[in-house]
């Protein structure tokens, strides 16, 4: 509910699910809009930061098959 009410926001703490590694958690270090030329329309991308191991990746929030929520969990 949250989500939709403010969206997602740099340095909030988020729960990612996906079918093929499970769930990790991550913090928002930068969101985009990105125009993808293959479907010709914006997305909306969040690159998050994973704890274990440091790695960055870029996450499309539009995407089904990612499901992206503010955690509980919150920075230390």
């Amino acid at each position: 509910m949250i989500e939709k009410i403010r969206g997602f926001q740099v340095g909030d703490y988020v729960r990612v699910r996906t079918p093929f590694e499970g769930i990790f958690y991550g913090e928002v270090l930068e969101l985009r809009d990105w125009f993808n030329p293959l479907e010709e329309k914006y997305e909306r991308l969040a690159k998050i930061q994973i704890r274990n191991p440091r790695v960055t990746v870029l996450i499309p929030l539009d995407d089904e098959i990612w499901e992206v929520r503010l955690a509980r969990r919150r920075k230390k």
